[in-house]
């Protein structure tokens, strides 16, 4: 397969859509981000008619009520367009080389995630992944699919972009959550009170408290809850037996940590048997 086909191969596996709504007197989004190669459609979802027409006249269309127009951008750049029976209206669609998918989630500090992108270049070229001083961390190589995808571990919340020779794509965003989770532990008797707090706060995200269990052979959850206001947690277990307690700060699925309190410990009751 020579280098052209290759490439037009790449960009074929690697197209794919966006949606734009036409509301009553607005694009939205205002500004759509596509690959080279992909199909913007516009939906018009107002009860009076648009049109979708490029500030230097490269495509147009009319948009009746319900109607559908769609464009297909086959090279990178800033694509301005608007509505010409309602000239308030304007829009713009930028097209890269090169995408990165946004992150879906924030991280623990070290932690590895995996970025992942789009490029409508050859299968093999090689994209390289920069950081916020335009420092290249990490490589990836495109696939036949036209997809990427390399590992990163930043210890703060960080932008990336992908580059490939002169193309770059837009940056986008991985946070990183740089919290602590502060614990205190405390017998009444048969109850045991285990006090959470997470520091910055970190309200309504969700903590676990959990138990060493020798006879389990490792940590294990016992109860769960959501920050209150206060960025704080109180848990309640009913034992007379010598306990070893940590709390975790997870991603909303309850499992995936992002911080871990230090091991904290209460004695055996005096009143056990």
């Amino acid at each position: 397969m020579t280098v052209a086909v290759a490439a037009l191969a790449a960009v074929a596996a690697a197209a794919g859509s966006s949606d734009v709504s036409v509301q009553y007197a607005a694009y939205q989004p205002v500004q759509t981000t596509a690959l080279a190669g992909d199909t913007v459609m516009w939906h018009n979802a107002s009860p009076r008619t648009h049109t979708v027409t490029a500030d230097d006249g490269s495509f147009a269309g009319s948009l009746y009520v319900g109607g559908m127009y769609s464009h297909s951008f086959d090279g990178p750049g800033a694509f301005t367009y608007h509505c010409t029976l309602h000239p308030e209206m304007h829009g713009e669609v930028d097209v890269y080389r090169l995408l990165l998918d946004t992150p879906s989630a924030a991280i623990a500090p070290g932690e590895s995630y995996t970025l992942s992108g789009r490029a409508a270049l050859p299968a093999g070229s090689t994209v390289t992944i920069q950081n916020d001083s335009s420092e290249g961390v990490a490589t990836a190589s495109v696939g036949a699919d036209g997809r990427f995808s390399a590992t990163v571990r930043p210890t703060t919340s960080t932008s990336y972009r992908a580059v490939s020779g002169g193309d770059a794509s837009p940056r986008v965003l991985l946070g990183v959550l740089d919290r602590k989770v502060r614990v205190a532990i405390a017998r009444h008797g048969g109850r045991v009170v285990v006090g959470a707090r997470v520091v910055p706060a970190a309200r309504g995200q969700r903590v676990v408290l959990q138990l060493h269990l020798p006879e389990r052979f490792g940590w294990w959850p016992v109860r769960r809850a959501r920050l209150d206001s206060h960025s704080r947690a109180r848990f309640v277990i009913h034992t007379r037996r010598r306990v070893r307690a940590r709390v975790l700060l997870t991603r909303a699925d309850g499992v995936t940590p992002v911080a871990r309190s230090a091991v904290v410990r209460a004695g055996a009751s005096a009143l056990a048997h």
